[in-house]
C-alpha cells in the first residue's frame, strides 16, 4: 500500500514538473490575442533594447572610471554600444513616423467622411428650416413685435404690453 502512495505521489509530481514544458509561454498567448498590435510589440521591445544599450554605456562609464578598463578598451566599445543604440533609436523613430502617419492619416479620413455627411444643399438646408418653422406653431403675425422682449402689439399700442418699453410706429 506504501509503494502504491509513493508511486502516485511521484507520477504526480513529475506531472507537476513537466507541465510547464508543454504549456504556451505567456508571450506566446500575448502576441496570439495582439496579433494586429505587432508595431506596439516591436516598438516596446525597441524601447526595452534602448534601455538596456544605455545601461550598457552607463556601466561602461562606470568601469572605466574604476580602472577595469584600458582607453582603447573604452574608447572601442563605447563606440560599439553608441552605434547599436543609434540603431535602435532609428528604428524606433521610423515605427514612430509610420504609427504617426497612419494615425494622421485616419483623422483626416475622418474628418473628411463627417464633412461629406454634413454637407446639405441649399434646397436641404432652406427645407429644414421650412419644416422647423412648421413645427414651432409659429403664428404668423403683421409684423408688429417689440424690439425688446419679442413680444406682438397692436398697431394702436404705444407700450409693449409685455416689458413696457416704448414701440415706435
Amino acid at each position: 500500500m506504501e509503494k502504491l502512495f509513493i508511486l502516485i505521489l511521484a507520477i504526480a509530481a513529475a506531472i507537476f514538473v513537466a507541465l510547464p514544458f508543454f504549456r504556451k509561454r505567456p508571450l506566446e498567448i500575448h502576441q496570439d490575442i495582439n496579433s494586429s498590435n505587432t508595431l506596439e510589440h516591436k516598438l516596446r521591445r525597441l524601447n526595452s533594447e534602448k534601455e538596456s544599450h544605455y545601461a550598457a554605456l552607463k556601466e561602461l562609464d562606470f568601469d572605466y572610471s574604476m580602472g577595469k578598463l584600458s582607453r582603447e578598451d573604452y574608447d572601442e566599445l563605447e563606440k560599439k554600444y553608441k552605434a547599436e543604440a543609434l540603431a535602435v533609436l532609428k528604428q524606433i523613430d521610423n515605427i514612430q513616423l509610420k504609427t504617426n502617419k497612419l494615425n494622421l492619416e485616419e483623422e483626416t479620413e475622418k474628418e473628411i467622411k463627417a464633412v461629406r455627411e454634413s454637407k446639405l444643399t441649399d434646397d436641404e438646408i432652406i427645407g429644414k428650416e421650412i419644416l422647423k418653422a412648421r413645427q414651432s406653431n409659429i403664428k404668423v403675425t403683421s409684423g408688429l413685435i417689440c424690439s425688446k422682449c419679442g413680444n406682438e402689439y397692436k398697431s394702436s399700442d404705444r407700450f409693449c404690453s409685455n416689458c413696457g418699453a416704448r414701440v415706435y410706429e
